[in-house]
C-alpha cells in the first residue's frame, strides 16, 4: 500500500521498519523476514485458496445496495506471464474482477489461464456460484451469450451487456428497432471537457416478443451514439446493447459509461501504479499472488474514501511515519 512493490522492495520494506513492526505485532525475537523468506512464501502460497479467501472477505465488505447494485465485469492479462508469445502454444494468466462501479470495490475475483480456459465459461462460474444477489452485472460483447444471460437471471441479478455481430440476429434486431421504431426514451449530453467535444446520444427501445423468447428476461435494446473529434479528426460511433432491467435513456447512458470505470480504476491503477505491465516476475503462481495483493491493496484504500490510489499511499505514508515515532 505504500509502493513496495518486489520482493526485495518488501523486504526493504521490512528491514527499515524494523523496530516499529516488532513492537506493534509483538514479535518476541525482535526479527522480521528477509526477501528471500518473502519471496518463498508468496511464491508457495496457493492461488485458489487465496482467491477463495479474498472473495469471502470482500463478500463481507460493509456497502449499500445502492452503492453496489450496478458491477462490471472483464478480464486483465498478466502480460508478464505470457509464454510462447508467437505461437499457437501462446499462454498466460489473467484476473477477472467483478468490479462496482460506483464505489471502487472488486466483490470477486477468478483466475483463468488462457490456453486452459475460457472467460465466457469463468464469467458463466460467477453468475452461478459468487453469492451475490440483486445486481446488475455489465459486460462487453464477449459475454452477449444466451447461458450466460440465463445463469446471471437464475442467480437473481440482472443484465446489461453489449450486442456485437458475435450474436447476428440480435444485432440485426437491434438495428431494426432503432431504425423503424420510436424510442420509449432518450437522452442527449455534450461534453465540453479537456479540449474535446463530445456528443452523446442514448435511445431505449422495446425488445420484440421473438428476441424476448430467446434472451432470458430481456426488457430493453439500447443504442448508445457518440460524436466528436478525435485530435482534428470527427468520428461517429454506435454502439448497441441488452438489458434485463427497464430504466431510462439518463441511467442507461451513465451506467455504459460507468462501466469503463474498470479500466481507468482498476486495470489502469493495477498496470500504472502497482507496475503489474512492468513486473520482473513471469512464473504463474507469484503473478497471480501479487495481483491479488494489489487488489487487496486497492479495496483498503476504496474503503478509506480514496479513489486515487496515489492519493492514498501520501495519506499512508504520513500517518505511519507518526505512527513510526509514537511506538518509537
Amino acid at each position: 500500500m505504500t509502493g513496495y512493490t518486489g520482493y526485495r522492495a518488501l523486504g526493504d520494506f521490512a528491514k527499515s521498519h524494523q523496530q516499529a513492526l516488532t513492537k506493534n505485532f509483538g514479535i518476541r525475537r525482535r526479527e522480521v523476514p528477509s526477501y528471500s523468506t518473502i519471496r518463498r512464501v508468496i511464491m508457495g502460497v496457493d492461488w485458489t485458496n487465496f482467491i477463495e479467501i479474498f472473495n469471502q472477505w470482500a463478500n463481507q465488505l460493509t456497502i449499500t445496495d445502492d452503492e453496489s447494485k450496478w458491477l462490471a465485469i472483464d478480464g486483465k492479462s498478466l502480460r508478464s506471464t505470457i509464454k510462447h508469445y508467437c505461437d499457437n502454444q501462446q499462454n498466460f494468466v489473467s484476473i477477472i474482477s467483478v468490479f462496482c462501479q460506483d464505489n471502487g470495490l472488486v466483490l470477486y475475483l477468478a483466475k483463468m489461464e488462457n490456453k486452459k480456459e475460457s472467460e465466457i465459461s469463468h464469467v458463466q462460474d460467477i453468475a452461478r456460484i459468487s453469492g451475490l444477489k440483486g445486481k446488475v452485472f455489465t459486460a462487453d460483447a464477449l459475454h452477449c451469450q444466451k447461458q450466460t444471460v440465463k445463469l446471471i437471471t437464475e442467480g437473481e441479478n440482472d443484465y446489461l451487456i453489449a450486442v456485437k455481430n458475435n450474436q447476428p440476429t440480435l444485432y440485426k434486431c437491434a438495428l431494426s428497432q432503432a431504425k423503424n421504431t420510436m424510442p420509449l426514451s432518450q437522452k442527449t449530453t455534450e461534453d465540453i471537457s479537456h479540449g474535446r467535444h463530445i456528443t452523446r446520444q442514448v435511445s431505449v427501445f422495446e425488445v420484440p416478443e421473438k428476441i424476448k423468447s430467446l434472451w432470458s428476461n430481456s426488457q430493453r435494446l439500447i443504442q448508445f451514439q457518440r460524436s466528436g473529434k478525435r485530435g482534428l479528426k470527427p468520428y461517429e460511433e454506435t454502439a448497441y446493447y441488452l438489458s434485463s432491467v427497464s430504466e431510462n435513456a439518463e441511467v442507461f447512458g451513465e451506467k455504459i459509461r460507468g462501466h469503463w470505470r474498470i479500466e481507468n480504476q482498476l486495470h489502469w491503477v493495477k498496470d500504472v501504479i502497482f507496475k503489474e505491465d512492468k513486473s520482473p516476475l513471469h512464473q504463474f503462481k507469484p503473478m497471480t499472488n501479487f495481483s491479488i495483493l494489489s487488489t487487496i491493496a486497492m479495496n483498503l484504500f476504496r474503503i478509506l474514501g480514496f479513489l486515487s490510489v496515489t492519493e492514498g499511499r501520501r495519506w499512508l505514508c504520513e500517518r505511519f511515519w507518526r505512527l513510526t515515532f509514537l511506538l518509537e
